[in-house]
């Protein structure tokens, strides 16, 4: 699959997840009082981990160092942060928002959180880790007005019962260019499948799993840390 960047202005990250190989265990609200869960509206702040970073501190230093390493990007397309609104849900689906619906428009972002385990990805002690990904429609520049793109991040945070509240994470986005013109491009009609014939996306972004860590040459931009807070009831 090629992938050109060229031109595309990233504005926004943060929704179907669909796991081969990796044993998952969907979450459920405890009925039991006064046990914490990760499920609710959260808000929060991400900032890319590819050098510089930026203020950040040693914690989130040291989560980048363990995701990414050196955390490669592809110039020009990660913005200095994303302002991110998710919604994890009882049912293990979950929606979010993010400021970059304000500049370069796209979609809310719809998908699947899940408890994550046996993956390969780095633990926090004392928390429970959870992965999700999620799927937004968007523009890509300079054809705005219709549809372009569609974007799927790798989204995974780290839930401390101790500390509810607040979880920190990282996301990977990956990019897909679906669209030409408004039109999705599609594989060609097969009598093999007469449902799927002619609606299947050329270059798939439900395709899963989506590939280890990040890797540019398969459309990931880049790696960000953040912190999300939960959103209390008045």
């Amino acid at each position: 699959m090629q992938i050109s960047f060229k031109g595309f202005a990233f504005g926004a990250v943060v929704g179907a997840l669909v796991l081969t190989g990796v044993t998952v265990t969907p979450l459920r609200a405890d009925p039991k009082k006064n046990v914490p869960t990760p499920i609710g509206a959260w808000f929060g702040i991400a900032r890319p981990c590819a050098p510089p970073a930026g203020d950040t501190s040693s914690l989130h230093a040291a989560l980048c160092e363990d995701v990414c390493g050196l955390c490669p990007a592809i110039p020009g397309t990660l913005p200095p942060e994303l302002v991110m609104m998710p919604t994890l849900l009882a049912d293990s689906t979950m929606l979010a928002d993010d400021a970059g619906e304000l500049t370069l428009y796209h979609t809310t972002a719809h998908g699947k959180w899940m408890v994550s385990e046996n993956d390969g990805l780095p633990d926090r002690p004392g928390t429970t880790r959870y992965r999700a990904t999620f799927f937004w429609l968007g523009q890509t520049p300079p054809a705005l007005g219709v549809l372009g793109n569609a974007v799927r991040p790798r989204f995974v945070t780290y839930f401390d019962p101790t500390d509810p509240d607040r979880m920190i994470g990282f996301i990977q986005p990956y990019f897909f260019p679906i669209a030409t013109g408004g039109i999705v491009n599609v594989i060609p009609a097969s009598p093999l499948d007469l449902i799927a014939s002619n609606h299947i996306p050329a270059i798939d972004p439900l395709v899963s799993p989506l590939p280890d860590g990040c890797q540019l040459d398969k459309g990931c931009l880049g790696t960000y840390h953040f912190v999300i807070r939960r959103v209390q009831a008045e």
